[in-house]
C-alpha cells in the first residue's frame, strides 16, 4: 500500500474540474470551495468512483464502480447495505480514517492494489471529499480496473493490426502479461501454435508502422 501526503489542503477540492480529468490522475492539488456531483460527467468515466462516509453509508457510485462492486462480491451471498462495500475496499478506507484521527493537520491520499486473481487487478485511490449538503467530510474512491484498461487497448490494436480472431485470444492475453506457456494453456493450444501466431501478430505490427511512418 502507498500512502501520500500531498502538501496542499486538499480537503475542499473542486469536484467538477476534477472528475473532467479523472482518468488522468486524482492527485490534484486544486482547492476550492464548490464541491458538488456532476453525475453526467462520473457516468461516462473508465474509472469506478465511490463515494462513503465513515460509517460505510454508501452515497454515490458510478456504472463502472457498481460492476467492480459485483466483481469483488462475487461470492453469490446477498450483502446488506453496510456489506455491499467489499473488505479490500473498506480497509484502504480505514487507513484513510485512521490517517486523518492521528494526523488531524495532514491531509492523506491513499493508494493501494487489490488483486483479485491473475486477471483482475484494481488500483484504489481513496482521499477526503467535502461536499455541500454533509456536515462531515466523505471517502471519494477511485477504482482503476487495470486489466480491463489493457483489454481495452489490445481490442484496439487488434482492429488496427487487422488480426484474425485466434491472434486476438492470443494478442489479448499477451498483453496482460501472460507467458507463451500460460496463453497455450489458456487457449488450449501448443506453445509453438503460440509462437507462430505472436510472429504473425508482429509482422503485422510491423507493416502497419512502417506505412504510417511513410
Amino acid at each position: 500500500m502507498t500512502i501520500i501526503m500531498p502538501g496542499l489542503d486538499n480537503s475542499n477540492i473542486n469536484t467538477q474540474k476534477e472528475f473532467r480529468t479523472a482518468s488522468k490522475t486524482y492527485a490534484s492539488q486544486s482547492s476550492c470551495s464548490q464541491t458538488f456531483l456532476p453525475e453526467k460527467i462520473i457516468e461516462d468515466l473508465v474509472d469506478g468512483i465511490l463515494i462513503l462516509t465513515e460509517q460505510k453509508e454508501l452515497i454515490y457510485a458510478n456504472d463502472c464502480a457498481q460492476r467492480i462492486l459485483r466483481q469483488l462480491n462475487r461470492d453469490g451471498l446477498t450483502h446488506s447495505v453496510t456489506d455491499i462495500i467489499p473488505g479490500e475496499i473498506w480497509h484502504i478506507c480505514q487507513t484513510l480514517i485512521e490517517s486523518r484521527y492521528r494526523f488531524p493537520r495532514q491531509h492523506w491520499l491513499i493508494e493501494s492494489k487489490v488483486f483479485v486473481d491473475s486477471s483482475i487487478v484494481f488500483n484504489a485511490r481513496a482521499r477526503w471529499l467535502k461536499l455541500e449538503d454533509r456536515n462531515q467530510p466523505c471517502l471519494l474512491l477511485s477504482i482503476h480496473d487495470y486489466y480491463q484498461y489493457i483489454k481495452n487497448v489490445a481490442i484496439e490494436e487488434s482492429e488496427k493490426y487487422g488480426l484474425t480472431s485466434r491472434e486476438r485470444e492470443t494478442w489479448l492475453l499477451h498483453r496482460a502479461n501472460y507467458t507463451y506457456k500460460q496463453i497455450a494453456s489458456e487457449l488450449c493450444i501448443t506453445p509453438n501454435t503460440v509462437k507462430k501466431h505472436m510472429k504473425n501478430i508482429y509482422l503485422k505490427k510491423k507493416a502497419i508502422d512502417v506505412s504510417q511512418e511513410d
